[in-house]
């Protein structure tokens, strides 16, 4: 009884592993899309650019995020196209796990090499169980880059944060391999409340479970934009849609 009452105690004591996370943010760059008064589209500009510095910029929304810990921060090299990596941890609460987020800061104008970068993780180099984009759909203004599945470890579940990345990311991502979690069919703000509603649900569901992703995605969509549930659940396509 007392070597059974032992081993029972060990295995409560056995951390769950964390859900890794991967995120790729290409900073706003006027020069592409619209993003606001000069600051929040100057591509380099980690203070104030709209998709980091800027109130729901990731750096910023997600540092000041209740149960988000900031546990690294540094800066790119010298004429490196990353201008910061970010790590951040969500706290568990009651039958959740510990999310790691690793954030790739790049220059807007450096978005090409953000997007081989993404598409590379997405194809298997990385080793994180959800990769993530948050920003301009690049797709939408050039031809996919040629990139090739990695033969050292699974293509990744995918989440893209971009506008109508299902019709431009999808096609891309299945020839790569990696799964789509969650697309887009509208155009939409990629802003960072809906990276803190994907940490959320893959701490208590996990990183792959589509249908407690795209609720989260809608009912932070909605809150945050204001609008309905309704117009909100429009933007985020749904797994059962996808061919």
């Amino acid at each position: 009884m007392v070597l059974t009452l032992g081993l029972l105690s060990l295995v409560t004591v056995v951390p769950t592993a964390a859900v890794e996370i991967e995120v790729f943010v290409p900073l706003c760059d006027n020069a592409l899309i619209a993003c606001g008064r000069s600051a929040a589209g100057d591509p380099r500009s980690l203070e104030a650019n709209l998709y980091w510095g800027a109130a729901y910029g990731a750096e910023r929304f997600l540092s000041r995020a209740p149960g988000f810990t900031v546990r690294s921060r540094r800066e790119g090299a010298p004429g490196s196209a990353v201008l910061r990596e970010l790590v951040l941890e969500r706290a568990p609460g009651k039958g959740e796990r510990l999310v790691r987020l690793s954030l790739h800061a790049y220059a807007g104008d450096q978005i090409d090499t953000a997007l081989e970068d993404f598409l590379r993780a997405a194809g298997g180099g990385s080793s994180a169980d959800l990769v993530v984009w948050a920003g301009h759909d690049r797709l939408m203004d050039r031809e996919p880059p040629l990139i090739q599945p990695s033969t050292h470890l699974p293509p990744r579940p995918v989440v893209v944060l971009a506008c109508m990345s299902e019709q431009y990311f999808g096609p891309v991502l299945q020839s790569l391999g990696a799964p789509p979690v969650v697309l887009t069919r509208t155009l939409m703000a990629p802003e960072a409340y809906l990276l803190e509603a994907l940490a959320s649900s893959a701490a208590r569901y996990g990183p792959t479970e589509s249908q407690h992703l795209r609720t989260a995605l809608v009912d932070a969509y909605a809150r945050y934009q204001r609008i309905t549930l309704r117009a909100a659940s429009s933007v985020f396509s749904r797994p059962g849609d996808r061919k």
